[in-house]
């Protein structure tokens, strides 16, 4: 028969267990292990902030070893034993040299001893506001307190029905919080909701996602434009670019089977030799070999001197439409007459087509 065990037994077991459990951590961080500095200049060189501890145990502790997250920051501790209720420090400094922007740093410390217990990390975090000469390297465009990798923004290519984001870096290098406004925005392009009223914190950079919805115009094609994007009584136009295309993925053989077929008997207009003054005019056709209507999106060119029309049109199957090609030599950047006319249609085989002019204006 089983007797209920004694009290003090009980307690005896339990003061036992408690003897072979591993002994509670007795350094006591009095400062905190995360220092944050806030935001400096890079001018103003390297930081310096104190961690200290008390030893709350019975026995001396000694600190083995800080190691550092990165060649950055650096550490020095104190070097001899810290014996029970006597105080250790840990100096960590921080290089801000070449590193704008926000940082997270950390030191892992060894801490040997009865009671030390396990290691402990220290952080040091803020932000750099960059110097002029880091700045220009990183974010050569300036405008006031903006700073920006570059003002180009390319989309590269956008299928019609699909939306399509660019981003534009943009650092803040003043001392206190800014919050750019856009402007002259085309109908087709947006701002991310996302980051469409974000603040930039002094020092840091944001990243703004700019969206471009190609249904919303009914252009194909080369795409410029731009938007304009200001602060503090600055402010800084970026170039937008993209190449609008049309999107087939979703057609079945059998449309691809009834599709139309653009055919261009001409894929050069020659004006040969030509009067250098006054402009001059030749035509080229574009006819439709295939079973259903060819439509022509955009005929153009970004050459000067040259101008074409119609910009557009219909051609049914078996039809042909005439372009007219004019040329004012003086407008022409070169003695030679060398430019390039893109044709766009739904044809899903060849939706771009290329008729090079040529020509000596004497």
């Amino acid at each position: 028969m089983n007797t209920p065990r004694s009290p003090r037994i009980a307690l005896l077991i339990a003061l036992l267990c408690a003897a072979l459990l591993p002994a509670a951590a007795k350094v006591r961080w009095i400062t905190g292990i995360t220092h944050d500095f806030g935001a400096f200049k890079e001018d103003d060189g390297k930081v310096t902030c104190e961690y200290r501890f008390v030893n709350d145990g019975t026995e001396a502790v000694s600190i083995r070893a800080a190691r550092a997250s990165c060649g950055c920051t650096t550490s020095s501790f104190t070097k001899t034993p810290i014996e029970p209720g006597d105080t250790g420090v840990v100096t960590a400094v921080f290089n801000p040299t070449g590193r704008p922007g926000r940082f997270t740093k950390t030191i892992t410390m060894d801490i040997s001893g009865q009671g030390a217990g396990p290691r402990t990390t220290l952080t040091l975090k803020g932000v750099v506001i960059g110097s002029s000469n880091t700045l220009l390297s990183r974010y050569p465009v300036e405008a006031g307190p903006l700073k920006l990798r570059t003002t180009m923004v390319p989309f590269g290519s956008v299928l019609k029905g699909r939306a399509k984001s660019a981003f534009v870096e943009v650092y803040n290098a003043s001392e206190k919080p800014i919050s750019p406004t856009w402007s002259a925005m085309p109908p087709y392009l947006k701002l991310s909701a996302s980051t469409a009223t974000e603040s930039i914190p002094p020092g840091e950079q944001a990243v703004y996602s700019l969206v471009l919805t190609p249904t919303d115009t009914s252009l194909y094609g080369i795409l410029t434009d731009s938007v304009t994007i200001a602060a503090e009584g600055a402010q800084v136009k970026l170039d937008i670019t993209a190449i609008l295309e049309e999107d087939f993925t979703l057609l079945t053989p059998g449309q691809r089977q009834n599709a139309p077929a653009v055919n261009l008997p001409m894929d050069r207009v020659d004006f040969g030799e030509f009067p250098a003054e006054g402009t001059q005019t030749r035509s080229f056709y574009i006819e439709n070999k295939g079973k259903s209507d060819l439509l022509v999106r955009r005929i153009y060119t970004t050459d000067p001197g040259v101008t074409v029309g119609p910009a557009e049109g219909k051609i049914r199957k078996g039809k042909e439409m005439q372009v007219m090609v004019t040329v004012d030599p003086s407008q022409l950047p070169a003695d030679l007459l060398n430019a390039r006319i893109q044709v766009i249609t739904n044809d899903p085989e060849q939706p771009l087509s290329i008729v090079r002019v040529t020509g000596i204006p004497k």
